[in-house]
């Protein structure tokens, strides 16, 4: 963790993605959204951390979990939303294999297994839900830039149809 906390800002614009995450926010108490660049915070001083495409992108999610956990207050909520590659058909029209996609991530463990890396690092899991949300005529350097595809040498082609993209929307408590 370096020198700001700041929002992720997407290069390109997912329909439907901001709501669909900020319906599992809390609608009280202070909430913090935290990326690989955020510096260090008072120690409990959120109700509520959003890491919105951030763990697959950590190559030690145990160091970003113990800042999580000295900042989250007790009984704290945790939001995570990682890329969900499934068999879209758009990965099936292209031949994509779903162990290409996950091989495109630093924490590949993130994107297969989130709930077991909440469960190792202490929290307890409240929910999970995926979404595919459909990104019209998107450049494949824009879903890498805002984590939405791994960074692989595979890329979604370019087409008049919108790009169908899963997530996964997982809620924690400390």
């Amino acid at each position: 963790m370096t020198d700001r906390v700041r929002c992720h800002t997407p290069v390109v614009t997912i329909p439907g993605l901001r709501e669909w995450v900020s319906l599992a926010v809390p609608r009280t108490g202070r909430t913090v959204r935290l990326t690989p660049e955020s510096r260090a915070l008072p120690s409990e001083t959120a109700d509520a951390v959003v890491l919105d495409r951030v763990l697959p992108l950590v190559e030690r999610p145990e160091e970003l979990f113990d800042e999580v956990r000295r900042i989250l207050r007790p009984a704290g909520s945790l939001v995570v939303v990682v890329p969900s590659p499934g068999r879209s058909p758009a990965e099936l029209r292209d031949g994509v294999r779903r162990r290409d996609l996950l091989a495109g991530w630093p924490c590949r463990t993130a994107v297969e297994h989130p709930a077991w890396l909440l469960a190792a690092a202490d929290f307890a899991l409240l929910g999970d839900t995926r979404a595919v949300f459909r990104v019209p005529d998107p450049d494949p350097a824009d879903l890498v830039a805002v984590a939405a595809w791994p960074t692989t040498g595979i890329r979604p082609r370019r087409s008049a149809r919108p790009l169908p993209v899963g997530f996964r929307r997982l809620v924690a408590r400390r």
